[in-house]
């Protein structure tokens, strides 16, 4: 019988650089098949689905972890071997093992040990694709062919409970010049440094705060000059690309006209602000393009969903707590869009995805497996009453 560590391994061990998920999607689906899950397949977006059937007619949870890893470069930056799954130290090691397919282990084998005696409706996994790129997008193509009820995101919080998360946006500023010559630069008017000074306003902007989800944040990622690279030339505009981490309640249009009002303070015309798409083809051919902003979200504290999971949990000796994601998860889509019922839980801290020697605790991924079943078991009963 393979152990959640074990299975956790053997995932790493499959590259799934996001846009390359099939081999470990045909994995995940065999494990589930192994365990007896009723239906498993692969849908038409390269998610890997499991069904475990309760009760008919009852509610469905929908468990989601995402299959994709960022990829390791600098690869000669690691100590141990990125796609190695090595298990040492009491953790497991390598890319993927928080973020997440030590959850998606966790989750896999957790479900399948479910009394379905106890199970008044369904319970549905996910492996979803393409989330480090584009947030929420797999997870909704699995609840149109699994309506969900409540929703539970996978993605680390320390075996706590998430009732919250910040969502994002990236916005595309662009800066218009006039070119001349490098020889002979007050010919012209230089785009980037009219960006300078876009940017220095941008920096000022007061940020909002929220007492339990934090602060919000803003930071430019990225600054591209156009033409480039501009061989003796003044550039003609310039692009820079800034990420906000966005808290409950923000809009989109307020935020624009913030950056706006930055820019024409910076005495910058023709200023452009826009919000930015991803473009993602998943490992099976499907195309989604998208506008870049994936809502924040939170559930109120005091609803039974929340007290219920953090009675489960910790009848099943997890002192769990409320907490919330400070980075953007699926939950921008199921929570932040649809408005359905979300919770974070999973091993592993945010501190712990996207870094070189990423590692899990052992003891984690059995626990969250125990926290996984009594989230399921507590609420397929709760939720039908």
């Amino acid at each position: 019988m393979t152990s959640t560590a074990d299975f956790a391994a053997e995932l790493v061990r499959i590259p799934s650089v996001l846009g390359d998920e099939g081999p470990v999607a045909e994995r995940v689906v065999e494990e589930m098949t192994r365990l007896g899950y009723d239906r498993t397949e692969i849908d038409d977006a390269g998610n890997a689905i499991g069904v475990i059937e309760g009760e008919e007619g009852g509610p469905t949870i929908l468990f989601d972890a995402h299959l994709d890893t960022v990829d390791v470069a600098p690869r000669d930056a690691w100590s141990r071997s990125p796609f190695g799954g090595e298990i040492a130290d009491g953790r497991l090691w390598g890319r993927g093992a928080t973020d997440m397919k030590g959850a998606m282990a966790a989750v896999v084998h957790g479900l399948a040990r479910v009394d379905r005696a106890r199970l008044a409706g369904r319970v549905v996994v996910s492996g979803s694709v393409g989330e480090e790129l584009i947030e929420g997008a797999a997870l909704r193509a699995v609840a149109e062919r699994h309506p969900a009820d409540l929703v539970v995101i996978g993605e680390a919080t320390g075996l706590d409970l998430a009732i919250a998360g910040r969502g994002r946006a990236e916005l595309i500023v662009t800066t218009r010049g006039v070119p001349a010559h490098a020889s002979s630069p007050r010919a012209g008017i230089n785009a980037v440094t009219r960006m300078f000074d876009v940017a220095r306003e941008i920096e000022r902007l007061p940020l909002p705060a929220d007492d339990f989800v934090g602060p919000g944040v803003f930071c430019i990622t990225a600054l591209i000059s156009d033409p480039y690279p501009a061989h003796s030339v003044i550039p003609s505009a310039c692009h820079a690309t800034w990420e906000r981490r966005l808290l409950p309640g923000e809009e989109l249009e307020p935020l624009l006209a913030e950056l706006a009002g930055a820019c024409a303070r910076a005495s910058a015309p023709d200023t452009e602000v826009r919000l930015a798409t991803t473009d993602v083809t998943t490992w099976t051919g499907v195309d989604w393009r998208e506008p870049k902003w994936y809502p924040a979200w939170r559930l109120d504290p005091a609803d039974h969903l929340v007290s219920g999971a953090l009675d489960a949990l910790r009848a099943a000796g997890i002192g769990a707590r409320p907490t919330a994601y400070q980075f953007c998860t699926n939950a921008a889509w199921s929570a932040g869009v649809a408005g359905i019922p979300t919770l974070g839980f999973g091993p592993g801290t945010e501190a712990q995805a996207h870094v070189v020697d990423e590692w899990v605790a052992i003891d984690e991924l059995e626990r969250a497996a125990i926290g996984y079943r009594a989230i399921a078991e507590a609420f397929l009963s709760t939720l039908s009453t």
